[in-house]
């Protein structure tokens, strides 16, 4: 049997690479979010955080529904797999990033 933790270790080492790898592709210097603010301009007509947010909830469905539709041997499930993965930790950044938008504008809602 594969080793979990060395498993784990090592597939978050990969996430990191695809990551740094995709990040190059589709951000900025002026905006590391580029291509979520860009979908959420041509979707909602704005691109705040939580526009963004729902852009990539839509980028990562594609990867969803593949993984949905072609079971454990999709030919590129491991692709979309960590795909979905990566999105979760950009989520993970945007949530952190709408939490400091709160604070700063001073909104007392239930973030």
């Amino acid at each position: 049997m594969i080793d979990f933790a060395k498993f784990m270790a090592k597939k978050f080492k990969e996430l990191e690479w695809k990551f740094a790898t995709k990040n190059q592709q589709y951000s900025c210097t002026a905006d590391p979010l580029a291509n979520f603010s860009a979908g959420a301009r041509l979707k909602y007509g704005r691109s705040g955080v939580p526009e963004m947010y729902e852009t990539l909830k839509d980028y990562c469905r594609k990867h969803v529904a593949y993984v949905e539709t072609h079971g454990i041997d999709g030919k590129t499930l491991q692709d979309s797999l960590g795909d979905i993965a990566v999105y979760a930790v950009i989520a993970l950044y945007m949530r952190a990033c709408y939490e400091d938008e709160c604070k700063v504008s001073g909104n007392e809602t239930d973030v």
